[in-house]
């Protein structure tokens, strides 16, 4: 029996996926949804009346076959339905919606942000309703900092739909908000919404939050610092809005960041707990279903608690199954159950496949399991704590081998300390469990927590100074850059390593040394095509300005904020082989000439009030810096093919120069509503 046939669950899993990927890039009209449909059928039924014929063994692939169409096509359906729940069909109307706040609302610098649940508008005659998810930004003053989850607000305003990604290799907000449920957004000022009443309907989700504010409120009453208390409530509840972003950006750079995520690890620490509290209670024969009843209960509520994030979703299914499976007496398939977990979230949201704690959650699964013993094998050790060394290093190992890919891809960054880290953090925070869940359990006998609180205080002191000493070490980090397709390399060639370690046939080290060709052959000819970029590229920012001028690998770029600059376009170089730029201050104007083109970059107020007798003629006039000189002055001075005005000059001013353009017959480009300009030389 091979491997697939151990693990059906697996092929359904993979069928599934192959039907919510699909969605995302060919629409199927319903004649075709139902000639699928309908040729599942025909292979069922053949199947069936052939079952007890002489043909029945040499065409039994027919039922798999139909089974594995049927869940590429509920995956095809699954994730149209959901689409169809996102879209929100009231854009750019400004209308007085009902709207009510579904998550607990964030506070920002100026504002209070809100997802909302948006159940209608009013008109004159009638109440439309709506049902559509959308993100409401409320103008932070003493009322709005009072909202809370489960208020119904009346609130008169205009959605929008989110910022789409106006640079190359930006992030793209609208898609990122779309595939969370998220379809529209809007701005609601101080004197524009009015609190109706709080919905006070009962909700488990909301029962969980209440209890995790009162074990956070336990965890207050430890009088810890900031940063101690904001690793612990991430630690063992899942609660990251205290973290600050110096304390997030230790624990990143040094690789430690995935014990901060509720996951695996945290799950299976309280899954151990539970289940030795509860086997001692439950010690009797007759009674061993209850302890795996009680497990598993406990277990969820753990989940519930921390908000049911993807990774704790997965971990907590997976654990339950063991659980079931250890109780009837069968060793649960771990790959069977890996995917059952997987098939049943994705059943759930198919849109979480594309979530990057999702991706990267059950990448490090798969590695730990596979990858993980035949990595301790190497190297036999019979002292018991060099065994358990060596154990975790070969943990860390291969969930940083299956997870490398993504990481790069999503994060463009490497913690070369990430064995040493894990060797501090993992030990480390299993005994912070333990012990918060002692302090937890012992805290209303004061004497009794005295114990607990004071290693938690010892512990967390040690986490925190070890993994900020691994961020400060030299090259803490190193930058990577690499497309989707290479990511896609990537993931195959260690596919095909693993076959090879399995099988050890030679075509399938062929084909591992093949694709490692070709992978260098693909970054070479980037690498070689960096030569010939000559470009000028005008990028969007609602405040800078920035223009990046590329010539024979020379990279300049005029910027009037070389830090965000750096921080917003630097995958875009990176992904391109590019040097690193070269940042001139773009404070005041200047005139440039690149490969006999004129550019005049206008960014401060250098001619208002000019005059000239003949204007100057260039190829190229950037307005930017948020400048508001008189445009009829401009163009009186200066005589371009091509305006170009970028995202920081505000809307008005854009269209008032839009207009002086047309009418002088000059080439017109607005950044903010078509995207970065790009010009190849």
């Amino acid at each position: 029996m091979n491997f697939f046939q151990r693990t059906p669950f697996l092929r359904l899993l993979l069928s599934l996926i192959s039907g919510i990927v699909v969605f995302q890039y060919i629409k199927f009209g319903c004649l075709m949804k139902l000639t699928l449909l309908l040729f599942v059928i025909l292979l069922t039924l053949t199947a069936f009346l052939l079952k007890k014929t002489k043909y029945a063994y040499k065409f039994r692939w027919l039922f798999g076959v139909g089974i594995l169409i049927l869940f590429f096509l509920i995956g095809y359906v699954v994730s149209e339905i959901k689409q169809k729940k996102t879209d929100f069909p009231y854009i750019n109307q400004k209308e007085l919606f009902v709207v009510d706040i579904q998550e607990r609302p964030l506070i920002k610098p100026n504002s209070i942000v809100c997802q909302v649940q948006v159940n209608g508008f009013k008109t004159d005659t009638q109440f439309v309703k709506i049902s559509s998810k959308a993100l409401i930004y409320v103008s932070k003053d003493s009322l709005s900092l009072n909202l809370k989850k489960g208020d119904i607000l009346s609130i008169k305003t205009t959605f929008q739909n989110p910022p789409k990604s106006l640079n190359p290799e930006g992030f793209d907000y609208d898609k990122f908000l779309f595939r969370k449920g998220i379809a529209a957004t809007a701005f609601v000022r101080q004197n524009e919404w009015r609190l109706l009443f709080n919905n006070q309907t009962f909700s488990i989700v909301a029962l969980a939050e209440t209890w995790r504010d009162r074990l956070l409120s336990i965890y207050q009453k430890l009088n810890l610092p900031n940063d101690q208390f904001a690793v612990l409530a991430a630690l063992t509840l899942g609660y990251k809005d205290a973290l600050e972003p110096d304390v997030a950006e230790n624990y990143s750079h040094s690789g430690a960041m995935h014990i901060l995520a509720v996951s695996g690890l945290h799950v299976g620490v309280v899954f151990w707990i539970f289940q030795t509290v509860f086997t001692f209670l439950f010690k009797k024969l007759r009674y061993k279903y209850l302890s795996t009843v009680f497990t598993i209960c406990a277990l969820w509520l753990y989940a519930f608690i921390t908000g049911l994030p993807p990774s704790v979703i997965r971990a907590t299914t997976m654990f339950s199954l063991v659980s079931v499976g250890t109780s009837i007496g069968r060793k649960a398939q771990i790959y069977n159950t890996i995917s059952v977990s997987a098939f049943m979230i994705l059943l759930w949201n198919s849109n979480i496949l594309f979530d990057v704690g999702f991706q990267l959650s059950y990448a490090a699964v798969i590695g730990i399991v596979y990858l993980q013993p035949k990595i301790s094998s190497l190297i036999y050790l019979r002292h018991k704590w060099m065994k358990w060394w060596w154990d975790l290093t070969a943990v860390s190992l291969a969930a940083q081998i299956t997870t490398l890919p993504l990481s790069i891809y999503y994060f463009s960054q490497f913690p070369n300390y990430f064995l040493l880290s894990n060797y501090i953090a993992i030990p480390l925070a299993t005994f912070i469990i333990y012990i918060a869940v002692a302090y937890l359990v012992l805290s209303p006998v004061l004497f009794l927590a005295y114990i607990p609180a004071l290693l938690l205080k010892v512990f967390l002191r040690i986490l925190n100074f070890s993994i900020a000493f691994i961020h400060d070490l030299p090259n803490a980090i190193s930058m990577w850059y690499i497309s989707g397709s290479q990511v896609f390399l990537l993931f195959t060639l260690l596919l095909f390593f693993v076959i090879y370690m399995d099988n050890r046939k030679y075509w399938s080290i062929f084909t591992f040394i093949f694709i490692i060709l070709f992978f260098v052959c693909n970054m070479s000819f980037i690498n070689l095509k960096s030569y010939n970029i000559n470009r000028m590229i005008v990028f969007a920012d609602n405040k800078n300005s920035h223009i990046n001028i590329i010539s024979n690998r020379n990279n300049i770029v005029f910027t009037t904020d070389s830090i965000i600059s750096k921080k917003s376009f630097q995958k875009y170089w990176g992904l391109n082989h590019l040097k690193s730029p070269n940042y001139i201050n773009q404070a005041n104007s200047r005139m440039l000439i690149i490969n006999d083109k004129r550019i005049f970059i206008l960014t401060d107020n250098s001619l208002n009030r000019m005059t000239a007798i003949e204007p100057i003629n260039v190829d190229f006039l950037i307005i930017g810096n948020a400048i508001k000189v008189n445009a009829e002055q401009i163009i009186s001075c200066v005589n371009p093919k091509t305006c170009i005005v970028d995202s920081s000059i505000s809307s008005w001013y854009t269209d008032k120069i839009k207009e002086i353009c047309t009418k002088n017959g000059i080439e017109f480009y607005s950044v903010a509503e078509h995207g970065a300009y790009v010009y190849d030389y």
